[in-house]
């Protein structure tokens, strides 16, 4: 069947989609549900059926909790300066499933979108029919599109961001030459484990026999389980912070200069750069960035020192740290767990010190609300609760008691819009409204502000 835009995403969230589905499940189960989740011998089914599309150029394949997406967008925006035929997956999106599917530069249009969907179900449905308990889900069916588009345009390089975990997401079925472990921290625990070694394994499940593996600073229960997976499958390993180190050296609400130095693979490296993006946490990101890009020079590939300086310098990935007015001082950022929450208040301690903070708050159901309150009060001078249109949105309730608890002043509104509005009234000029909480959140919130149309 021939499908139009409106019918290709109808028919994707017409399948089983976990980014919009609440479970009733309790952590003992997790093993379980995994298995039913996430099984690639499917994924491989189909994309075996459409030619295997997925082994097309260089890979380059990115896990972690915190800031694979920004390590993506920017070896993307540097890669594609350079000249390279780049696609790019990651998820989730903020105002339209396009933006998960990216090549040399531009999202996907509408048509073409829609021809890659067409293409890709009516294997998905034959599946479907005939495993009526083994189906395709929408992140799988998005996975096989990326492939099918990136295979029809040819790419050089493709640059794929896990969704969940590593060792059993979707995206683990590609041949990667380059793996990035970007910060690992608690999250989604009623699926990868309730512990930060079981969490990082199952992120290191996406390394591979012979790749290059750059990570960024990790906890040191999981350095050891990150250098026995690489001995195993005989991969070399980059560390930020042992091998290659990052220093900032300037910064203003523009940008920051940073410095990255060290060795790989015994060759020394030294990076004088800078980057739009805000908050001292992203040189982590960066540093994995430029350890990635040197790998890839070894696999042949010629990058060029001033196509990484504008790559950084002009990098698009928006709801990260991202000032959306200026007076009074307007910053929307996704932390959705303790850990981000907690690198979120470190930035702006040091950023913007002395600077009243009034907050808007929306998240998840699933995340830990009381840790993530606790973390973003030591900041706040007040906070305003809210819940975004997503079926998956905590609570206002839930979340107003859980901030209670930790002392300061809470209000309660019913939508982005009209928290946001409230914050503005109760935020001084020389203040700070910061937005946080969920992507989902954040979303709402620029295209409230910016004016952007969803879709």
């Amino acid at each position: 069947m021939i499908m139009n835009y409106k019918e290709s995403i109808n028919w994707l969230f017409d399948l089983t989609n976990y980014e919009v589905t609440k479970d009733s499940f309790g952590k003992q189960d997790a093993t379980t549900l995994a298995k039913r989740r996430f099984d690639l011998s499917r994924v491989f089914k189909i994309l075996d059926s459409l030619g295997s599309p997925q082994d097309t150029g260089l890979i380059i394949h990115i896990a972690g909790t915190k800031g694979k997406g920004t390590t993506a967008a920017l070896l993307y925006t540097v890669l594609t300066a350079n000249g390279y035929n780049t696609g790019l997956f990651t998820s989730p999106h903020l105002h339209s499933i396009r933006e998960r599917i990216r090549v040399n530069g531009e999202i996907l249009t509408e048509s073409e979108f829609a021809e890659v969907s067409t293409t890709v179900n009516s294997v998905v449905e034959n599946h479907n029919n005939n495993n009526p308990n083994d189906k395709i889900t929408t992140f799988e069916a998005l996975t096989c599109m990326a492939f099918v588009a990136f295979n029809n345009n040819g790419t050089d390089i493709q640059i794929i961001e896990t969704g969940l975990g590593g060792r059993l997401d979707s995206t683990n079925v590609v041949k990667s030459s380059i793996v990035g472990i970007t910060s690992i921290s608690e999250d989604h625990t009623e699926i990868l484990g309730e512990s930060l070694p079981e969490i990082a394994s199952e992120k290191f499940g996406i390394v591979k026999n012979g790749v290059h593996v750059v990570s960024a600073p990790q906890d040191s229960s999981v350095i050891p389980l990150l250098k026995d997976v690489c001995d195993r499958n005989q991969a070399s390993l980059t560390l930020v912070g042992k091998d290659i180190d990052v220093s900032r050296t300037s910064n203003s609400m523009l940008g920051q200069e940073f410095r990255v130095w060290g060795y790989i693979n015994d060759r020394p490296i030294d990076h004088a750069l800078r980057t739009n993006l805000l908050g001292e946490y992203q040189l982590e990101n960066a540093a994995v960035a430029i350890g990635i890009l040197e790998r890839i020079r070894d696999r042949g590939y010629p990058v060029a020192y001033d196509k990484i300086l504008w790559g950084f310098n002009n990098v698009d990935w928006p709801g990260r740290f991202e000032i959306l007015k200026e007076t009074p001082l307007v910053i929307a950022d996704g932390a959705h767990n303790p850990y981000s929450a907690m690198r979120l208040v470190e930035a702006l301690a040091i950023d913007f010190s002395n600077k009243p903070v009034q907050m808007v708050v929306g998240m998840s159901e699933d995340k830990d609300g009381g840790a993530m309150a606790r973390e973003l009060s030591q900041i706040a001078k007040g906070v305003v609760v809210t819940k975004s249109k997503h079926p998956r949105s905590m609570s206002t309730e839930k979340l107003e008691d859980f901030f209670w608890e930790t002392g300061i002043p809470v209000r309660t509104e019913a939508t982005i819009k009209s928290a946001i509005d409230r914050a503005l009234i109760q935020t001084p000029q020389d203040g700070i409204v910061l937005i946080t909480g969920s992507l989902f959140v954040v979303a709402e919130a620029r295209e409230y502000l910016l004016e952007i149309d969803s879709g």
